[in-house]
């Protein structure tokens, strides 16, 4: 059965939304018990392209993720109060910590929305490195962050 993109893409974010799901393998054994015959490559290529993350518990759909919808500063400060633990500058860097398997969480929102003077970010499990245009930046950043903490 031919099914277009986005419809293939509800059915992944429901599938996620509804029940863990540990592989792609998975995902696309749910697809075909809806008749959708797919690979594992575009199963591959609809999970990036919606966001989707692997976490400690299989696939999520963080914050502002999956089908298109409205993303905000408002969002990413929110992520931010959930998930991130703590923030300490690092030369012209900002190194944030999480819980196991919230970085990428807090990291997609602040790709999205990043504070005046970072650049880019890199997420790994529980740790993200901000990069800053300078170590003032950088310990202003943090300042930020850790005042939205509190």
């Amino acid at each position: 059965m031919h099914m277009s993109e986005d419809r293939r893409r509800q059915l992944i974010e429901r599938a996620i939304r509804d029940n863990p799901v540990q592989s792609q393998a998975a995902l696309a054994e749910t697809l075909q018990e809806h008749g959708v015959e797919t690979t594992q490559a575009t199963v591959s290529r609809d999970l990036a392209a919606m966001g989707v993350l692997r976490g400690p518990n299989g696939y999520v759909i963080p914050d502002g993720a999956g089908l298109p919808v409205e993303s905000s500063a408002d969002t990413a400060v929110d992520s931010i109060r959930r998930h991130v633990l703590s923030a300490r500058p690092a030369d012209a860097l900002v190194v944030l910590r999480t819980a196991p398997g919230h970085a990428n969480l807090v990291a997609v929102e602040l790709d999205r929305w990043p504070p005046k003077g970072v650049v880019g970010c890199i997420a790994g499990d529980d740790t993200i490195f901000l990069a800053t245009t300078s170590q003032s930046a950088a310990r202003r950043v943090a300042r930020e962050i850790l005042d939205t903490l509190t």
